[in-house]
């Protein structure tokens, strides 16, 4: 097979890619795009060749991305995925995640980059969205006075709110997976319901009762504990546990009240 029939098959392939590729020389310029990126970015082949791809991010980001260029040519190694902005015509600057690979002359010198980005403007929005939530739930539970712990249905201990903390003397940090019997030992446990405490039956069902807890400080600490299985709202299943702590006489007035 000759090279120039090798070479117009590798264009075909490049031609018919799914997914949106371009090349990029060393100065930047893009010398080489697709069908897919022409269609990402609403252009023609004609309107994107030829141009600096600092044309298509932001305008405060252009610093920034021809220091990177500059720095990940000099280092011929290929640069990891990012995500960047990127222009669409028509649209405004999408959230794209760009794959780079260092493209070498003859000489195995570095010769540029090619390319392949997927727009992951929808999966960013989701992400931050899922990030705010997350943050105000953590807020939320963090005001709470009452001690609250979460585990998941292996008993590793997957959030602790501050009061937590304070009352069992383990910073955050050190406490997340954990298992909650090493985390927080229980030397004893009443129950009106006159049932053990056990981590696996509060699976299942709720536990409340008075107990003395071991603290990491070596304490020995008496409050009233809520154990409940935590629910998935889809498949039914249990997930975890969430524990909530207090004193005796703060459930005694909860008692009284309701």
């Amino acid at each position: 097979m000759s090279e120039t029939t090798i070479r117009a098959q590798s264009v075909k392939i490049f031609e018919q890619l799914p997914v949106a590729y371009v090349e990029v020389d060393r100065q930047g310029i893009v010398c080489s795009a697709n069908q897919a990126a022409c269609e990402m970015h609403r252009m023609s082949a004609d309107e994107i060749v030829g141009r600096s791809v600092w044309e298509f991010v932001p305008r405060d980001e252009v610093a920034r991305d021809r220091i990177e260029f500059t720095r990940i040519l000099e280092s011929g190694e290929d640069p990891p995925v990012v995500r960047r902005s990127l222009y669409i015509s028509g649209v405004g600057y999408r959230t794209h995640e760009i794959h780079r690979r260092m493209m070498r002359d003859a000489d195995g010198k570095p010769a540029g980059l090619s390319c392949v980005t997927f727009d992951v403007s929808e999966l960013e929005a989701a992400n931050q969205e899922s990030k705010r939530a997350r943050l105000w739930l953590e807020s939320a539970m963090s005001a709470i006075p009452q001690a609250v712990i979460m585990t998941d249905a292996l008993g590793f201990v997957r959030y602790i709110n501050t009061a937590a903390e304070t009352l069992t003397c383990w910073p955050s940090r050190e406490m997340l997976g954990l298992q909650i019997e090493k985390g927080m030992p229980i030397l004893r446990a009443v129950s009106k319901s006159l049932m053990p405490l056990s981590f696996r039956m509060t699976l299942h069902e709720p536990w409340n009762g008075d107990v003395e807890l071991l603290t990491r400080e070596r304490q020995t600490v008496a409050v009233w504990l809520s154990a409940s299985p935590i629910f998935d709202n889809e498949s039914g299943s249990t997930i975890g546990v969430v524990i909530i702590l207090g004193s005796p006489k703060i459930a005694a007035r909860q008692a009284a009240g309701s």
